[in-house]
């Protein structure tokens, strides 16, 4: 086998922040760089019609440099006949109001949408094609990529091992995929009634080792896994687990049970549905939890030796998370900030999902969220944008802020988990173009949020059983002010 790759240059991380909602431990986020490298994690939902993938549903690397104003996307496709790394997408990008990257694409690899696959190609694009976006979290941490007619996907930078002086905890949420019941263990598709909504984990290292403990996985109704309901067997939940972190495609990211070993070139690859995690610059946590065709026969890790997938943190395709702030969050600043992000609805099939670049909070609340609850000190307001289209002029000329046509009701912060929600509620405007019930109504949410790089970022899972179609939403938004 040949060795593993890097295509990320090392840099001393940790995870800590400063501010309102400091984490566990304050280190001193790492500066801005030229070029950076992030890893990308694969979310549900197929380009062109029911039961196709997109370039959103294989894991690839984006790589952004903020002076020459360029980006790439590369993927390694497992089970496909691609060989080894394979660039997809190139281009440049101009930067928009309130920091908001605004991609013109003007290369692929294959048809767009579905590059990975080897369709005819390449392609070349003159003027770009347009209507794709990315946001940076404040010192490059993570991010969020949204390309148009594809799932977004979020952004990790894993420039390096995770080096913690103490174990330091974090909170997450799953990215689900499909709304549905599972007929098979998929990272395809979501049951809230069975699966990890949210939940815990204490992240210690020695060396390469990184140590998984006190997980704690919670479905949406706030009930503790205890077993997975979705896995033959019904295999007890995972409380601790290690894994390893080495230099991989994807930067330094850890794999968890074991090892994942990458061969290169690697058609049609058989591989185990170990995780992968990478935590970046300021303690930005995701986790992909196995690829699609993962082969459940390689996989033989104790009571899960069955799965498809690897369950440890979230469920769906894996988790988005960040450290548990030490004391208890600042909820007027954290109402009160400006944010940029995505709303996500994952459908029942992979035809029917939708996502959206969003803007959260205004400068000057408009007339338009009128239409929503009043502010009681926990909501948070905004939506998407007009056509979609943030760089619109008419966007661009008002400060780039989006539609009032979407709000978040926190709620109560939980007393004993710092940053916790549990009890948050959507509320979708009758306007909103993902409603299709002409009139406001709401879902029950849970959200986490705290401080990475003195920034604030929210991150939330819902069910909604009122909209049609019946469908998990995700909302992930990172301070733009």
């Amino acid at each position: 086998m040949l060795a593993l790759f890097s295509l990320i240059a090392g840099l001393t991380v940790g995870c800590g922040t400063k501010g309102g909602a400091p984490a566990t431990a304050s280190v001193p986020p790492v500066t801005q760089s030229t070029l950076r490298t992030y890893f990308a994690g694969v979310v549900s939902g197929g380009y062109g019609g029911p039961g196709n993938f997109s370039d959103s549903s294989v894991l690839a690397t984006y790589t952004i440099d903020d002076t020459a104003k360029t980006f790439a996307q590369f993927t390694y496709a497992f089970s496909h006949t691609q060989d080894g790394p394979q660039m997809n997408y190139s281009g440049g990008f101009t930067t928009l109001a309130r920091g908001l990257l605004n991609f013109g694409i003007t290369y692929s690899h294959g048809t767009y949408g579905l590059s990975y696959s080897g369709n005819t190609g390449p392609f070349s694009y003159d003027p770009p094609k347009g209507g794709n976006y990315a946001i940076e979290l404040a010192g490059q941490g993570g991010g969020l990529v949204q390309l148009q007619g594809m799932p977004f996907v979020p952004l990790v930078a894993a420039a390096s091992c995770p080096d913690f002086k103490s174990a330091e905890i974090f909170q997450f949420v799953t990215i689900p995929g499909s709304y549905g019941s599972n007929t098979a263990p998929s990272v395809a598709i979501w049951n809230p009634d069975t699966q990890t909504a949210y939940g815990k984990v204490s992240i210690g290292t020695g060396g390469s080792t990184v140590k998984f403990s006190g997980i704690q996985q919670f479905l949406s109704s706030g009930t503790q896994v205890a077993t997975y309901a979705d896995l033959s067997g019904d295999p007890p939940a995972i409380t601790s687990l290690n894994g390893v972190c080495s230099p991989t495609f994807y930067g330094n990211t850890i794999s968890a049970p074991n090892p994942l070993t990458i061969t290169n070139p690697g058609a049609n690859e058989t591989i185990s549905p170990g995780a992968i995690v990478g935590i970046g610059p300021g303690g930005f946590l995701l986790e992909n939890n196995g690829s699609f065709a993962g082969n459940a026969a390689n996989n033989t890790t104790g009571s899960n030796k069955n799965a498809t997938y690897q369950p440890f943190l979230g469920a769906g395709t894996g988790a988005i998370g960040l450290p548990q702030p030490s004391s208890p969050v600042d909820v007027s600043s954290l109402t009160g900030a400006q944010y940029l992000g995505v709303v996500y609805g994952s459908g029942t099939s992979d035809a029917i999902w939708s996502s959206s670049i969003a803007s959260f909070g205004f400068s000057t609340m408009p007339s338009a969220c009128q239409s929503l609850p009043p502010q009681n000190g926990t909501m948070v307001y905004g939506g998407d944008f007009p056509g979609n289209n943030p760089a619109d002029p008419a966007v661009q000329a008002n400060g780039g802020y989006g539609n009032c046509d979407f709000a978040v009701d926190l709620g109560s912060q939980d007393s004993s988990n710092n940053g916790l929600f549990p009890q948050a509620t959507v509320w979708v405007g009758s306007g909103f173009a993902g409603n299709t019930t002409g009139r406001t109504y709401s879902f029950p949410a849970v959200a986490i949020a705290g401080q990475m790089n003195e920034k604030f970022a929210v991150f939330l899972i819902g069910v909604d059983k009122t909209g049609s179609p019946n469908q998990a939403w995700g909302l992930y938004l990172l301070q733009s002010n």
